[in-house]
């Protein structure tokens, strides 16, 4: 499958493919493999085939957009055919194309989360964040922190 960003010549194209549901996946890695040992978990390419596996039963035709700050693992890691990565370096544009997709993958951390709040889709979470009995874990409140109607895999 291709990209279907054309170039700098265009502030920002939404992904899209006709007739497609476009799935975000947000992976957060990079600092929070750093933070492990105070609750900030990140799941492994298990969580992600179970989330993805969720939208292609919901779903026909569907395109998985990953936005991530360690795209490398992404690419080595999360390889389908209907698998495109964004090509921004700049946060602020990666955000962008999370919020106008139609569903959204969530890992870990803020970013993630405002953008499948602001999408308005239908959410699957990674449930194993914050580690419980963590200095994290016991410093926060999962039902506070996820929407009711998110859905929460380990």
């Amino acid at each position: 499958m291709r990209a279907l960003f054309h170039g700098t010549d265009t502030y920002m194209r939404v992904f899209c493919v006709s007739g497609s549901t476009r799935v975000c996946l947000h992976f957060r890695r990079g600092d929070f493999l750093k933070l492990d040992h105070l609750g900030y978990t990140v799941p492994d390419h298990r969580f992600v085939h179970d989330a993805m596996t969720l939208y292609l039963k919901w779903f026909t035709n569907v395109t998985f957009i990953i936005v991530s700050n360690d795209m490398v693992w992404c690419k080595k890691n999360i390889k389908r055919d209907n698998v495109v990565y964004s090509p921004f370096t700049d946060p602020s544009l990666d955000f962008a194309l999370l919020t106008s997709c139609d569903h959204v993958i969530v890992t870990s951390g803020t970013f993630g989360w405002w953008g499948a709040w602001l999408s308005g889709g239908r959410t699957v979470y990674f449930s194993g964040f914050p580690r419980q009995n963590s200095w994290l874990g016991n410093r926060s409140n999962p039902t506070d922190y996820y929407p009711k109607h998110w859905i929460g895999i380990p």
